[in-house]
């Protein structure tokens, strides 16, 4: 086990089912099979603690007080999200709903199913962007392309800065190149924001209406997108760690 990496040891290791050798009889065990999973998304900058939560028996999801079918086809319907290319614009107008925490769990669910060996692909990938910091790569010109990953999620859409006028260009210059190419590969991507569909429209004066499907009367629903509004009286962030509290 010395050759192990920190993950492997942490997930694989510790398995009372398989004593660490990942598998039961012939089959993959489950352990190795969230090791899996852990690794890829790690790898592509989904946070670690956030993944050790969803992943966890006492996870719940968050409120849902808009599109719960939705969410619950894209959970159970994997091998359509991927071949379709289906996305989510998941939204709060509250802080704290557990958008983020959401949108890892989404990932985790699809890589679960993924990560079996009928299903494993090694050039799938999967990526987690912020938009803070997706503003100041293109700024930088990217060096690593993750937005062209087989899964994207994209955080906080909408709270980037946008205060000078190339700012503003930039990122809708950046959205619309993202996310025609996501659209033309049909490769799914996520969306958290703070930002109800209708004034991320008025966010960017319309010019995103199209490619993100937003509706006249303020609704994503089109070939590819559909919004989730969560909701709740509780601040996620402001709960101890032991239930659940993590940035969201």
């Amino acid at each position: 086990m010395s050759d192990w990496s920190p993950l492997k040891a942490k997930i694989q290791g510790s398995c009372p089912v398989c004593l660490g050798s990942g598998y039961v009889n012939d089959d993959l065990c489950a352990c190795a099979i969230k090791f899996r999973a852990f690794n890829r998304l790690t790898r592509g900058g989904f946070n670690e603690p956030l993944l050790d939560l969803v992943s966890g028996a006492d996870y719940q999801l968050p409120i849902v007080e808009f599109g719960l079918p939705q969410l619950q086809y894209f959970m159970t319907n994997p091998f359509e999200v991927l071949s379709k290319g289906l996305g989510l614009y998941i939204f709060s107008k509250e802080n704290g709903r557990g958008k983020t925490t959401l949108a890892h769990y989404l990932a985790y669910v699809l890589l679960w199913n993924f990560s079996k060996t009928e299903n494993y692909d090694p050039h799938r990938t999967y990526a987690f962007e912020n938009m803070h910091e997706m503003c100041e790569k293109e700024r930088k010109g990217w060096d690593d392309e993750t937005w062209r990953s087989t899964l994207l999620v994209i955080d906080d859409i909408g709270t980037e800065s946008r205060s000078a006028a190339w700012k503003k260009d930039l990122v809708i210059s950046m959205l619309h190149r993202i996310l025609h190419y996501r659209l033309d590969h049909c490769l799914p991507t996520i969306f958290t924001s703070n930002y109800a569909p209708a004034s991320l429209s008025t966010c960017y004066e319309g010019v995103l209406d199209s490619i993100m499907e937003i509706r006249p009367d303020g609704i994503i629903a089109g070939r590819v997108f559909r919004q989730i509004e969560l909701g709740g009286g509780e601040d996620f962030r402001l709960q101890p760690a032991e239930k659940g509290g993590k940035p969201a």
